[in-house]
């Protein structure tokens, strides 16, 4: 296994990781599995140095190659159908069971906006259920395959629509939203592994700016949610002050910004008034 193939150069500890959960999952193993193999096949290596090959030679990302994800407590089944989650998203659910365990949110059940593959929907649905939705039907069917999987059928209602307006009008508790808030001009130069194999409708808006996209999230999202129900959205670094000015302006009666744990403002948690 040649992990200074890998890319991210001058990483070597993360080289080192990627190498170690590829030539694991070419091994049908755990990384902690690895120190209990002795013997290693020539057909094993031979598959392992393809999937660094693939990392290294087109910056495939390693949850496609492995195809699986951690999030939260979920292992999720993941390809470039859908956009890979990211740990910063986490955020998202640990402000909305935060609201649920304090009692903030009004009974009734969760919106999932754009859920990809189901990680959203699938870390709320024992406390709420959840209606997940999509615009696209290839999410649809990752999302549907993890829902199966954690056995979330009875929680987790999947919809093909763009937006919100689906939703009955005042029955949301909340809306989680990982929108697409990346513009054309910055998506251009995000690192390849992104760019070039993630799902572009998953990072940039199809509205032509993060503003018209973020004005129409505010709007859908007030309409579908109860009386003192929350939206709670992922947003991009430098976006707080934006997000914030629509809210003010939109209907929502309380605003607050969450951190992640690089202090990025990520989150955007406003409540209806």
């Amino acid at each position: 296994m040649r992990a200074q193939l890998l890319p991210r150069a001058g990483d070597v500890a993360t080289a080192a990781l990627e190498a170690e959960l590829l030539l694991a999952h070419a091994l049908g193993t755990t990384r902690a599995g690895l120190l209990l193999r002795h013997v290693v096949e020539a057909s094993e290596i031979a598959t392992a140095d393809a999937l660094v090959q693939r990392r290294a030679c087109s910056g495939e990302p390693v949850a496609y190659l492995l195809g699986r994800r951690a999030f939260r407590e979920l292992e999720l089944a993941v390809d470039a159908r859908v956009l890979v989650p990211r740990p910063e998203t986490e955020l998202l659910v640990e402000a909305v069971l935060e609201l649920h365990a304090s009692g903030a949110l009004p009974p009734g059940p969760v919106a999932d906006r754009g859920t990809g593959s189901g990680n959203l929907a699938l870390s709320v649905c024992a406390w709420r259920p959840v209606v997940a939705s999509d615009l696209s039907r290839d999410a649809l069917e990752v999302a549907a395959s993890n829902v199966a999987a954690q056995g979330a059928g009875d929680r987790v209602l999947l919809v093909q629509a763009d937006g919100l307006t689906h939703l009955r009008a005042s029955s949301m508790a909340a809306v989680l939203a990982n929108p697409p808030y990346v513009s054309a001009a910055e998506y251009e130069h995000l690192a390849d592994d992104v760019r070039l194999h993630e799902p572009r409708m998953a990072l940039v808006p199809c509205e032509g700016s993060p503003q018209a996209m973020f004005a129409r999230l505010l709007h859908e999202a007030r309409a579908a949610l109860l009386p003192g129900g929350w939206l709670l959205t992922e947003i991009g670094a430098g976006q707080a002050g934006l997000v914030a000015g629509l809210c003010s302006v939109s209907g929502y009666g309380w605003v607050a910004v969450h951190c992640d744990l690089a202090g990025i403002e990520r989150v955007v948690a406003a409540r209806r008034a």
